[in-house]
């Protein structure tokens, strides 16, 4: 039972940053003068291990 629990827990810890995403913030404007961030950010979803 401690072997499988050892194993979920690995699982797990490996499943996290596979799930991370890279955000380019601004996509091909970048950050920059004259780019609408609120509406970049719209319909986006932000997790921890996400990288901007």
């Amino acid at each position: 039972m401690a072997a499988l629990v050892k194993l979920v827990a690995l699982a797990f810890l490996l499943i996290v940053p596979i799930s991370a995403t890279d955000y380019t913030v601004g996509d091909a404007s970048g950050w920059t003068l004259g780019v609408d961030y609120n509406n970049w950010v719209a319909g986006k979803t932000f997790k921890v291990g996400d990288r901007l």
